[in-house]
């Protein structure tokens, strides 16, 4: 089933922006979509590091409910064809999927063991908790940073180089985000501070009209968003991608708590199964980073309710091959918050990192 913990603030009311944009969307379901009774089969993976000699082997878990924490937006699109296509049910799983506000907020109900698992976003936020030895865990990364800057129509010739941000009148997003986060880097690469620009801080649903009133010179955005000011003749996407100019960076990941690791291997492992066939799933059906075969553009499009049309065209930032995480990246990107004096103690990533489940159920797969 599905359940909804908070009124949509952010995430909620972007979807409800590119609802009223575009097609309509497909009718949401009253409770989440049951899985057929047989899953379809997965395409082949791409290549995977091999496993950790030590991965364990434990026998198949006892059928369970998994309470999940999600975001209703793209950068789910795996975690939604899991569900959907049954590879959660074949594990013994009945995942209850509850809808959250955004990554951030989802934490503290994972790591004081009201919900076993969940989207998380590394940020702030996260590593101060962790910081505090909060009992939680990365499994693995559900999608790559995916951001965005988009610039007011007639200001496309004006925009050529980072420098020439100098001045405009830029929306961030909300500090600590992963949008947040992009930005900064692009910035301070290139020699400027957010001190050289007038920074907003806009709602992605927010951005739109701001640029179309002249309200901003530029916003930074995620997909579905980008491909509606395009539509709508609003802005442009501006420097090649933002996301281009620096390193590529895990934008949610999969976290687990007390709960879920009480359960011991075998639980853990059948659920990094589930998610590893829907992410597959989804690499399979990505052409051009846009997802192509029907039925898993109408599967996120209910999830999402952001209308299939939308979704079919908008492009999705993807995840690394079975959604290993990249130590080294979380590492930067806490050092990075760490400099900026948003993180004041620093977190022991590799007691969080947990890279056993993600191994033993890709050689179980293969």
């Amino acid at each position: 089933m599905t359940r909804r913990v908070a009124t949509w603030l952010m995430a909620g009311a972007a979807i409800a922006a590119v609802a009223c944009s575009a097609a309509p969307a497909a009718p949401a379901p009253s409770s989440a979509p049951k899985p057929p009774a047989a899953a379809q089969a997965t395409a082949a993976a791409a290549t995977q590091a091999p496993a950790q000699a030590a991965a364990p082997t434990a026998a198949p878990a006892a059928r369970q409910t998994v309470r999940y924490g999600y975001v209703p937006i793209l950068a789910g699109a795996a975690m939604f064809l899991a569900n959907d296509r049954g590879y959660f049910t074949e594990q013994g799983i009945d995942l209850d999927m509850v809808s959250f506000d955004s990554g951030v907020l989802l934490i503290p109900a994972v790591s004081a063991g009201q919900l076993e698992a969940g989207h998380g976003t590394p940020g702030p936020s996260l590593f101060n908790a962790l910081a505090r030895e909060v009992t939680m865990k990365a499994l693995g990364v559900i999608s790559w940073n995916g951001t965005e800057l988009m610039i007011r129509k007639e200001l496309a010739d004006q925009i050529q180089t980072v420098q020439d941000l100098k001045g405009k009148r830029l929306s961030l997003m909300v500090e600590g985000a992963p949008i947040d986060f992009t930005m900064r880097r692009v910035l301070y690469q290139n020699g400027l501070t957010l001190q050289d620009i007038e920074v907003q801080r806009l709602s992605m649903p927010d951005t739109p009209p701001a640029l179309a009133n002249n309200a901003i010179d530029g916003g930074a955005v995620v997909e579905p968003f980008p491909l509606l000011i395009e539509s709508r003749g609003i802005g442009v996407r501006a420097l090649g991608g933002v996301q281009n100019l620096v390193w590529k960076d895990a934008a949610s990941i999969v976290v687990v708590g007390p709960t879920m690791l009480n359960r011991g291997d075998a639980a853990n492992i059948a659920f990094m199964k589930g998610f590893v066939k829907g992410l597959r799933d989804l690499e399979a059906t990505l052409q051009d980073n846009r997802i192509t075969d029907p039925s898993a553009v109408e599967i996120v499009s209910r999830w999402t309710k952001i209308s299939a049309d939308v979704v079919g065209r908008a492009a999705i930032s993807g995840a690394p091959p079975n959604g290993r995480l990249d130590l080294d990246d979380l590492s930067r990107q806490q050092d990075f918050w760490a400099q900026e004096g948003d993180v004041r103690t620093k977190a022991d990533l590799n007691s969080f990192v947990e890279y056993k489940y993600l191994d033993a159920a890709v050689a179980q797969l293969q």
